[in-house]
């Protein structure tokens, strides 16, 4: 696959949704192909590779937001054997185009929904994302989940899209971490956006818009810590 291909997939996606000046559009991998929609076009969680105004669209983007939008493209093309105006090597619907949670994570994090009603208000939308996760992803036992997904207390390395920057973090329940986010221990809970955006993603996948999962150094089923 080649720049020139992907650009000119990414112009046709943009010209077909003629966007509007002061609204937000994203490209994004839905329904099997890359396309330009409203952010709000769904609430399913789904593979985002850029958000702007619609002015920017209609602008054009700048060599620095294209480097950037086909190097998320590539990536996810190559992660997840697709191509682009051609279809992909597994049949949708199956696990291998879907999130992963195992039953013992679903389990616990379901309970954590549960009895997350007298939580702030500033857990809200990650506690909205979290329950669609949970419906959308494939429940599997934790002897069968993959070793490059990310689960619960998984350490999970991070890498900015412009490469000057990794970081290592280990996705952990609300009670495990302090605040949001303990980054000086590198442990993230459940209940950020961070992570809720990594839990089930595979080796490969970006998050966040710019973070991909580097590698897993860490994961308690591959380490046979089926307890954690």
């Amino acid at each position: 696959m080649t720049d020139r291909k992907v650009r000119q997939t990414v112009a046709q996606a943009i010209a077909e949704t003629h966007p509007i000046w002061e609204k937000y559009y994203h490209l994004c991998w839905w329904k099997g192909k890359l396309q330009c929609f409203h952010v709000h076009h769904t609430k399913d969680i789904h593979t985002v590779f850029y958000s702007a105004p619609g002015q920017v669209f209609i602008d054009g983007l700048t060599p620095h937001q294209w480097e950037l939008v086909t190097t998320r493209i590539i990536d996810f093309c190559r992660s997840h054997a697709v191509t682009l105006g051609g279809t992909t090597r597994y049949k949708a619907g199956t696990s291998q185009a879907r999130l992963q949670i195992t039953e013992f994570d679903s389990k616990r994090l379901r309970a954590l929904l549960a009895t997350a009603g007298s939580w702030a208000s500033s857990a809200n939308a990650c506690l909205d994302k979290l329950q669609q996760l949970l419906e959308a992803a494939d429940t599997v036992s934790p002897e069968e989940v993959p070793n490059d997904v990310v689960t619960m207390n998984s350490q999970v390395c991070l890498r900015d899209d412009d490469g000057a920057s990794e970081m290592t973090v280990s996705l952990v329940f609300p009670l495990d971490a302090v605040g949001d986010a303990d980054f000086e221990k590198m442990k993230v809970s459940i209940l950020t956006p961070i992570g809720v955006s990594i839990l089930g993603r595979r080796i490969g996948d970006t998050v966040e818009g710019h973070l991909k999962v580097q590698r897993l150094p860490y994961q308690p089923e591959a380490a046979g810590d089926f307890h954690l």
